[in-house]
């Protein structure tokens, strides 16, 4: 059984984006990959202003720096490719600091693409039921 690791695994803005599973004997399983260079990542981060949308607070309270462009862009090519998969960002390293994504990443022209694959949770099948012994009258 396959379940969204969205469900599973919690969301972006939570910054759970390691790709694991909360469930005892899931895993993860990759469905896509993505790169993205830095003019895919300017190119969506404008066409998302120009939407006219309202602005909510992203991860870590920050509203629309680059690491939060950059995972937005991520997750929702998962979401197109295979409704429900989750990304998981591999490269470049500075997307993925626990301390400093917020800062040390960025994308502008010289800079690495965003690299990663997407995710969903496969959850282990349920096991047989247990027979119980006949009783004897």
């Amino acid at each position: 059984m396959v379940l969204a690791a969205a469900l599973v695994c919690g969301s972006a803005s939570a910054h759970n984006t390691d790709g694991t599973c909360g469930v005892e004997g899931a895993q993860m399983v990759v469905v896509g990959s993505f790169r993205f260079t830095s003019r895919d990542l300017m190119a969506y981060a404008e066409q998302s202003q120009a939407g006219g949308g309202v602005c909510t607070p992203k991860s870590c309270g920050i509203v629309d720096d680059h690491w939060s462009v950059a995972t937005k862009r991520a997750f929702d090519y998962c979401e197109q490719i295979v409704p429900g998969s989750v990304a998981q960002v591999t490269s470049p390293t500075s997307y993925n600091d626990p301390q400093l994504h917020h800062t040390a990443y960025s994308f502008g022209p010289g800079t690495p693409d965003l690299q990663g694959v997407c995710l969903i949770c496969r959850l282990p099948s349920p096991s047989a039921p247990i027979k119980l012994p006949a009783r004897s009258p």
